[in-house]
């Protein structure tokens, strides 16, 4: 018997009990720089980034548990105030995620990161995948560049808005509900099948209109405009609120930040902004980090009003949430692309370096490429030190009525019981413990997926032998029950309520514009200027990329939507902080910084 045939005997038998997460890993030869992404309608490019095509697009269209409306509609649904779809290019782009052909992967054409997801009564539902926040393009001089894992300039609030719009022009006028129920029924529909279409219709509208209130109905609330969103705010009151049926502890989404950059998530001790969230131990607490995420765009959960549950029914697929793990702890930043972008002036980056050293690298530790796939420790700054925005972290301490989470432990089978008050954060935990708990093999199989693909990310052009292989799914076990135990993540939690934000390493810094964790730094020249000389209100919407500045053109005038101007004056846009050694280097030296961020 040949070792593949062995391995994948193991797989089966371990797999009959629900434990096993093994693959073979990516499949095909790793994308080159330059070549085309093969389903992208204009000319864009993929930079070299550790994955195959197979993996990049199993990363766009793999379903994690998100379900936002029954996918037909998705298909059939028209534009507020016009007969163009919803799901046109046109509009898809205007709201500025990325059209995609139709492929193997994505059967009906869908955009990055939109996938369709079965619910166990057989409904099909879209939702979102992680690669819909999470995968970026920018364009120089009529190339784009892809670049996977990195932050999306998409309008979530807008979509959001609007999808709401055009459901509910859908039920109420006539002529569009009738093109709709064709889609959706065929022309020979009968009454009571056109009646109970508008009935579900309605009722689901009310669902999404729900949680658009609860985030964005407050007067003089910021908008997030283009690549940003207050994921902890709207997470919150998705556990706070919808599942728990706690209408008053709505709380205003008024925290929006950046989406953070991908590479290097997996190898951090610890994630977010706030840096409250830890991947340990043996992979557990990024299953939890990854079933929270799920929860905030549109995932399900029941919270049972018996408290002595310990698994919650859930639409979380858990056992895809290990590999999408697995497939960014694969994942590797970007190199600036001189075939594409002015090339860098070494003289001048090694210059930069020098001060980089002197000003940066107290808090973001350099990593050699060779050596991205290997665990780091990362620093955490006090706010009281940078200086940056810090309503997110006001936020997170805002004190909410528990409700049914009362009297839970934080982690369901251990830990404090939540009191009658709480923060969001404990009632999150619980809740994604309880999903996890629900589905136990799926739990053990995603959390050794990640565990034991992560180890194999550490060194990517070494193979596994037989013997670990055949371990590695029986580790499983012991991880779950290591992980149970949730020292490191009760220390972690605790820590949240002293007030930091996460100094992460900088490798492919020059991707992911704009800058500090709320957006409100246009480029990486304005991030090395004292704070009262970056620009107060800019426009962001344009692909268009700055390679001087370093970050995204401010353009007023549209590129075929209408810009959002970002006014740093209001709540939660603070450009403030961040202003290490810019009394000290001068305008040159600065120059020379840049020169030197542009190669990490």
């Amino acid at each position: 018997m040949n070792y593949k045939r062995l391995v994948s005997l193991v797989c089966v038998i371990l797999l009959i009990f629900g434990i096993s997460g093994c693959s073979y890993g990516q499949q095909g030869p790793r994308i080159q720089a330059g070549e085309a992404v093969f389903d992208a309608y204009e000319k864009v490019v993929n930079l070299e980034q550790g994955w195959t095509e197979n993996t990049q697009q199993a990363y766009y269209f793999t379903d994690q548990g998100s379900r936002l409306l029954p996918y037909s509609w998705f298909l059939a649904l028209e534009q507020p105030d016009r007969q163009a779809l919803f799901r046109s290019n046109e509009n898809i782009d205007e709201l500025r995620y990325l059209p995609s052909r139709p492929s193997q992967w994505n059967p009906d054409g869908l955009p990055v990161g939109f996938v369709k997801n079965t619910d166990q009564k057989g409904q099909e539902w879209m939702g979102f995948t992680c690669a819909a926040c999470h995968t970026a393009q920018i364009n120089y001089k009529g190339t784009g560049l892809r670049i996977d894992g990195g932050p999306t300039i998409a309008d979530l609030e807008q979509f959001n808005v609007k999808i709401v719009e055009a459901m509910t022009q859908t039920y109420e006028n006539d002529d569009k509900f009738n093109r709709f129920a064709v889609r959706i029924l065929g022309e020979q529909a009968d009454v009571a099948a056109l009646s109970k279409l508008r009935s579900e219709l309605k009722t689901q509208t009310q669902v999404l209109s729900d949680r658009n209130d609860i985030n964005y109905d407050f007067p003089d609330r910021p908008h997030y405009g283009y690549g940003r969103v207050d994921a902890i705010g709207s997470i919150f009151n998705q556990i706070m609120v919808q599942f728990d049926d706690q209408p008053d502890n709505a709380r205003v989404s008024n925290a929006p930040t950046s989406y953070p950059f991908l590479w290097g998530t997996h190898q951090s001790d610890i994630v977010q902004w706030p840096g409250f969230s830890p991947n340990g131990p043996l992979g557990f607490g990024a299953l939890i980090r990854n079933g929270g995420e799920v929860l905030g765009v549109d995932g399900d959960i029941d919270i049972p009003t018996d408290k002595s549950k310990v698994g919650y029914q859930s639409s979380l697929e858990i056992k895809n949430l290990g590999r999408l793990e697995q497939w960014v702890a694969e994942l590797r930043s970007p190199q600036w692309p001189a075939t594409y972008l002015p090339a860098i002036n070494t003289k001048m980056a090694t210059q930069g370096q020098q001060h980089y050293n002197k000003y940066c690298l107290s808090c973001h530790q350099v990593i050699a490429r060779k050596n991205e796939g290997l665990p780091y420790k990362a620093v955490l700054t006090p706010i009281k030190e940078v200086k940056t925005d810090s309503t997110e972290l006001d936020n997170m301490k805002r004190l909410l009525t528990a409700g049914n989470y009362q009297d839970r432990k934080e982690f369901v089978l251990f830990g404090k019981k939540i009191g009658n008050l709480t923060t969001g954060l404990y009632p999150l935990v619980n809740a994604v413990v309880g999903g996890l708990l629900k589905q136990p093999g799926q739990t053990l199989a995603a959390s050794n997926i990640e565990f034991s693909g992560g180890l194999g990310a550490e060194n990517p052009e070494g193979g596994n032998s037989i013997l670990s292989t055949l371990i590695k799914p029986f580790a499983a076990i012991k991880n779950f029950w290591t992980a149970l135990q949730f020292s490191s993540v009760k220390v972690s939690l605790e820590g949240a309520k002293a007030e930091y934000y996460k100094a992460r390493p900088l490798n492919g810094i020059w991707a992911t514009a704009p800058y500090l964790h709320n957006g409100s730094v246009l480029n990486l020249y304005e991030l090395l200027l004292p704070a009262a000389e970056r620009s107060q209100q800019f426009y962001l919407g344009s692909r268009e990329f700055d390679p001087t500045k370093v970050g995204y053109v401010s353009n007023s005038e549209g590129s075929g939507i209408k810009p959002f101007e970002f006014d740093t004056t209001l709540t939660g846009n603070s450009n403030q902080g961040h202003e290490y050694g810019v009394t000290e280097l001068n305008d040159s030296q600065k120059k020379e910084l840049l020169e030197y961020l542009k190669t990490l």
